[in-house]
């Protein structure tokens, strides 16, 4: 498929494997939303599922981030399952949940960025500064609503 080749050649998707689609159990059903008669007979809802413990086809590492991560996507029996129904086309509908897939394995894979000891020292006087002249206008702001007070004794 054209999109194993792009991920490829993607440098800031290396990473994300090829997704074994005959892993996957794929199933359809019929979408809730708009589409008229079509939505009440045609079976467009795109709905895969797989083991995620022995999904090997996954680093193992990834895939206990993704089970931290999402959850809610996984099944009492450990199955991950991600739906699409965004289109009236089943295609587009199994397309997009392989895009989901492969969207949530990047994310996973990502490292944490690393911040250097100059850019926290640099991030830190920026907040520093930021919260000493919040705190010069507050001073401003008191003053002159305290210049609007009226003393009574």
């Amino acid at each position: 498929s054209s999109s194993s080749s792009s991920s490829n050649t993607d440098l800031t998707k290396k990473s994300v494997p090829d997704i074994p689609v005959d892993r996957l159990s794929i199933s359809y059903s019929r979408s809730s939303g708009p589409g008229g008669q079509n939505v009440n007979k045609v079976n467009t809802k795109a709905e895969i599922r797989f083991h995620l413990a022995s999904a090997d086809w996954i680093a193992e590492d990834v895939r206990q981030k993704m089970a931290v991560m999402h959850k809610n996507k996984i099944s009492k029996s450990g199955e991950m399952i991600i739906t699409s129904e965004v289109s009236r086309y089943q295609m587009r509908n199994l397309a997009d949940c392989l895009q989901k897939l492969r969207d949530l394995i990047a994310e996973a894979t990502e490292k944490p960025q690393v911040v250097s000891k100059e850019n926290m020292q640099i991030i830190r006087e920026r907040v520093e500064k930021m919260n000493r002249e919040r705190l010069r206008q507050k001073k401003i702001h008191s003053t002159i609503k305290q210049s609007r007070r009226v003393d009574f004794d």
